[in-house]
């Protein structure tokens, strides 16, 4: 029925061949730990898609008083040429933050300090124990609504889907979290034996839904192109925690597309889906309104004496949601378009470190030993 561009690409971290003409070199996610400079310890996760690169990273360092400072999850976007040249800016710089070699398992090069300054970083592939490896699934095609025209509409679909790799844990444990990933990536009727095929049944549905639903617009003088990208990446992989964010576009006509962003934390220890119940002590929604408000006011430099509503907000208070993520240093809070704000404001993220929120986490818990720690 349709006309399909068609690419399945499949990777592990263990081999340089699987599938294709794909390698290591240009699909894979990876999991870093090195350093900048003499003293910054950075952790970071990756993920190539050919020539580009998406991912994030953490600082830690010793402060004056021996305690240890966790610095924020800072994203990161960039390329890497057919030579492992690989250049990648931080969220909000212009310039490029890390530029360097990307080799087997290492990355090494200068980091570019706002001040000018070069400094060296290197970094390695590692996952201890507690950290789990991927591999990269990828599919993009597309779907012509009429398959004899030329100038048909089409429907462009791109998936790109993180699967656990079966090392380091016992099977039940993998096989939980890839229950969970199928769930949240694919939702209630995808579960199946291989990521591929799932993607393709994803993939074929959705092509299949374009035309029943276009038809007869089509027919009747009126179409319009269908577009459906749903991706995955790595906010945090480390002491057996894990936090994944899915993020999904669609645009199936009308003014223009929506995106929304979730999560899921997975205790790696159990193979247990977190809720906001099992992170936060009962009664916490009062306390978290009074700290989200007065941070969104800090990051958006709204005066107190100015109420929310005539700031572009479409509330005067933050009440929590429950979609949130976990990093090493604090909790998000993630409100999609149209909750807090107009579309045009896009999402609304919200960071609590944990020494504000210490608290107000629910004793006995993994995000209460990294808040405490």
């Amino acid at each position: 029925m349709f006309i399909k561009l068609l690419a399945i690409f499949t990777l592990t971290l263990s081999t340089l061949f699987l599938s294709g003409q794909q390698t290591e070199k240009n699909l894979h996610y990876k999991r870093y730990e090195g350093r900048i400079g003499e003293n910054i310890n950075v952790t970071a996760n990756i993920i190539r898609l050919f020539d580009k690169l998406e991912g994030n990273y953490q600082y830690r360092y010793l402060e004056d008083d021996g305690s240890m400072y966790f610095g924020k999850t800072i994203e990161l976007n960039g390329e890497v040429d057919k030579n492992d040249s690989a250049r990648l800016k931080e969220f909000g710089r212009s310039d490029y933050a890390f530029e360097g070699q990307m080799h087997k398992s290492a990355f090494k090069g200068f980091w570019n300090a706002t001040d000018k300054k070069k400094v060296p970083f290197s970094m390695e592939e590692y996952y201890p124990n507690g950290s789990l490896a991927f591999e990269v699934h990828y599919l993009r095609s597309e779907g012509q609504l009429k398959k004899q025209e030329a100038d048909s509409p089409v429907a462009e679909i791109e998936l790109t889907l993180l699967y656990p790799e079966q090392k380091y844990f016992e099977p039940r444990i993998i096989d939980s979290v890839r229950k969970i990933i199928a769930h949240s990536f694919f939702g209630d009727e995808f579960e199946g034996p291989a990521p591929d095929s799932m993607l393709v049944r994803f993939e074929e549905e959705y092509l299949d839904n374009y035309v029943k639903q276009n038809k007869n617009w089509y027919e009747g003088g009126a179409s319009f192109n269908w577009d459906k990208t749903l991706s995955m990446s790595v906010i945090y992989n480390s002491s057996y925690m894990l936090c994944l964010e899915y993020l999904r576009y669609a645009y199936t006509g009308g003014a223009h597309g929506m995106t929304n962003i979730s999560f899921d934390i997975i205790h790696l220890d159990q193979g247990q889906l977190l809720s906001y119940s099992d992170v936060f002590v009962e009664g916490a929604d009062s306390a978290l309104s009074v700290l989200l408000t007065r941070q969104l006011r800090k990051d958006y430099k709204i005066p107190d004496e100015i109420p929310l509503k005539k700031a572009g907000f479409f509330v005067d208070q933050i009440q929590p949601n429950r979609n949130i993520y976990v990093d090493g240093n604090g909790i998000g809070f993630l409100f999609n378009s149209y909750e807090i704000a107009p579309y045009a404001q896009g999402a609304t993220d919200i960071y609590l470190e944990f020494r504000q929120i210490k608290e107000l986490v629910k004793k006995g818990t993994p995000v209460f030993n990294m808040s405490h720690r």
